[in-house]
């Protein structure tokens, strides 16, 4: 079957190469904290600033990821300076040889330790058995 009309309807794309990169970029929106980080990807954003910086403090960026790898982070279309750091990871103390028995101690009587109602407690006279009115009670 023959097209109807045989000529090309697609137009020349006029932009510029950078706007077409940004354009089939992914882009991520973050907020920037008060000492002007973002995590993304288990990866700490620390933008440079030359003052103080207080007007991107809370400001909502954009981050793009472009497919060669390479990332932008921008605020209201201009491009900030940024560095990447890995997220440190949080361990837990280690423990010296003579502490050890003592920690472990510690964690099995947290662990043992259990609420048991006095003698007097509402919940020790709660009828128990199939139904709760045949007169039985837990203490009987």
């Amino acid at each position: 079957m023959n097209p109807k009309d045989i000529s090309d309807a697609h137009l020349p794309y006029t932009g510029t190469r950078e706007t077409l990169t940004s354009i089939l970029s992914v882009q991520v929106t973050r907020m920037l904290s008060k000492n002007l980080s973002c995590q993304h990807k288990n990866k700490l954003l620390q933008v440079a600033t030359t003052g103080t910086g207080l007007g991107l403090r809370g400001a909502k960026v954009t981050l793009h990821e472009h497919f060669d790898g390479s990332q932008e982070l921008l605020w209201k279309k201009r491009k900030l300076v940024y560095s990447t750091t890995d997220k440190p990871q949080r361990q837990s103390l280690v423990a010296d040889g003579k502490s050890v028995n003592a920690q472990v101690d510690k964690a099995v009587a947290r662990r043992n330790t259990g609420h048991k109602p006095a003698s007097n407690h509402p919940w020790r006279n709660m009828p128990v058995g199939k139904s709760a009115h045949d007169g039985l009670c837990a203490t009987s």
